[in-house]
């Protein structure tokens, strides 16, 4: 489908939410940013991203962030589960480009991979979401441990970080993006020249616009 494939040097963003990133509501801790799923059955690590087709800019980046934050604390508000420690706050993002992703597969010390990808895959309506998908190989005996390792891998090529407070969350006397690091990448640079970033915000008004009108719906 035109626009599912995503692009070897194309960024995906991975959103930091607040305490979910951090160790005991204080520290930020890296290794708690991607937050892998396993499916012990399928043999498949799962996590999110962002995708840069439809999030040109850090704003479209940080409206996707401030979205996600806000949607989990409306769920918790909803069970009758948020409270004031708990409440969730997105606090800016950490980009890698795509091929990193693609890259685990043949790493050294990571023969558990058979198969890694990021592709386009529209979630709760958010069309900027993408997918991270590693398939482990068949019997893999200590998926956590490969888990950190794959976690390791794409911190190394992670570079922000993007940092953002959203307008809900201004009342915060500490806000703790404050307190995120320098990605191990480096600090994000936005390398585009004005004509290629222009092309880039008209893609993605042309993209979204045939989203809404179906044309590029998923199957």
């Amino acid at each position: 489908m035109f626009c599912s494939r995503i692009r070897d040097g194309d960024y995906v963003y991975r959103s930091c939410v607040f305490p979910l990133s951090f160790r005991n509501n204080k520290r930020f801790d890296s290794e708690k940013l991607f937050n892998l799923k396993d499916d012990a059955e399928s043999g498949t690590v799962l996590g999110s991203l962002v995708w840069e087709r439809f999030a040109p800019t850090p704003e479209y980046i940080h409206a996707y962030g401030c979205r996600l934050a806000s949607k989990m604390n409306d769920k918790k508000r909803a069970g009758g589960e948020l409270r004031t420690k708990d409440r969730r706050i997105y606090c800016g993002a950490y980009g890698l480009k795509a091929r990193s992703v693609r890259a685990l597969v043949g790493t050294g010390q990571l023969g558990e991979v058979a198969s890694a990808d990021v592709t386009h895959l529209v979630e709760d309506g958010e069309i900027a979401h993408a997918e991270l998908r590693i398939v482990l190989v068949a019997g893999t005996a200590n998926v956590e441990s490969t888990k950190t390792a794959i976690v390791d891998r794409l911190l190394n090529a992670s570079c922000g970080p993007l940092t953002h407070i959203c307008d809900c969350d201004d009342d915060l006397d500490e806000h703790p993006s404050a307190r995120l690091n320098i990605g191990r990448g480096g600090k994000y640079v936005d390398s585009r020249s004005y004509l290629s970033l222009l092309w880039c915000i008209v893609r993605f008004h042309l993209c979204s616009w045939l989203w809404r009108h179906g044309y590029l719906r998923q199957e």
